[in-house]
C-alpha cells in the first residue's frame, strides 16, 4: 500500500472513530432511561471497537509498539523488598513528624511575636 493511500485510510479510520464516539455519546443520552448496566456494557463494546479501529492506523501502531516496549521495560524494574519499603516508609514518617514539630515551633514563635507587636 502506498503512503498516500495509507494516509487516506488513516484519515478515514480516524473519522470513523470520531463518528462512533459521537454516536456513542448520543446513544447514551438517548437511552438514558434504559438500565445503566446495558449502557455500560454497550460502552465497553464500543470502546473495544474504537481501540481496534485506532490500532489499525499508523499512529495507533506506533502507540501499540510503545505500550509493548513500556511493558517490556517494566519487567526489567527491580522492585524494593518489603523490608526496604518498610524502612523507607518509617524514615519518611519520622521526617514528616520532625518537620511538623519544627513548623509548629516556628508558627508559635511567629504567633507570639505578632501578638506582642499588636498589643
Amino acid at each position: 500500500m502506498t503512503n498516500t493511500s495509507r494516509s487516506k485510510l488513516d484519515v478515514l479510520l480516524w473519522a470513523l472513530v470520531l463518528i462512533l464516539i459521537a454516536a456513542g455519546v448520543f446513544a447514551n443520552y438517548y437511552f438514558s432511561e434504559s438500565a445503566w448496566s446495558l449502557r455500560f456494557a454497550s460502552g465497553i463494546v464500543l470502546a473495544a471497537i474504537l481501540f481496534g479501529l485506532a490500532a489499525l492506523t499508523a499512529r495507533g501502531k506506533k502507540i501499540w509498539a510503545f505500550i509493548k516496549d513500556a511493558k517490556m521495560e517494566l519487567h526489567k524494574v527491580v522492585w524494593p523488598t518489603r523490608e526496604e519499603t518498610v524502612k523507607t516508609t518509617a524514615v519518611v514518617a519520622a521526617l514528616v513528624f520532625a518537620m511538623s514539630i519544627v513548623l509548629w515551633c516556628i508558627d508559635s514563635v511567629l504567633l507570639w511575636a505578632v501578638s506582642w507587636l499588636t498589643r
